[in-house]
């Protein structure tokens, strides 16, 4: 099962996730959870990037999978960020409530 856990600060803003598992639905190279997983983290961070000028701190087993943390840095363009970051966190709870097999969301 693949673990999404977003960090929110005591003011609301989003500025952490970590995601930690396999999905198992399917033979590696074959799994559509964990590509939409992938699709979705990486599309975040390169969004960050293009729409909002923030360069995420990302950190990733490259080895084995299955780990990837992404936190955002103090940043000028807040509004932007917290959008793209409250977008993810939509993406990844539709995504864990019509896979919660393989897919678990929190927000602590």
């Amino acid at each position: 099962m693949i673990k999404a856990i977003f960090t929110r600060q005591k003011d609301g803003q989003l500025s952490s996730v970590i995601l930690t598992g396999h999905a198992g639905s399917g033979k590696h190279g074959f799994d559509i959870v964990c590509a939409s997983v992938s699709t979705l983290a990486i599309n975040f961070v390169n969004s960050l990037e293009v729409l909002a000028n923030c360069q995420a701190a990302v950190n990733l087993n490259e080895v084995e999978g299955g780990y990837m943390a992404i936190s955002i840095p103090p940043h000028d363009n807040k509004e932007k960020v917290q959008l793209l970051f409250e977008s993810f966190l939509l993406g990844m709870t539709n995504l864990a409530e019509n896979s919660s097999k393989f897919v678990q969301t929190k927000v602590i």
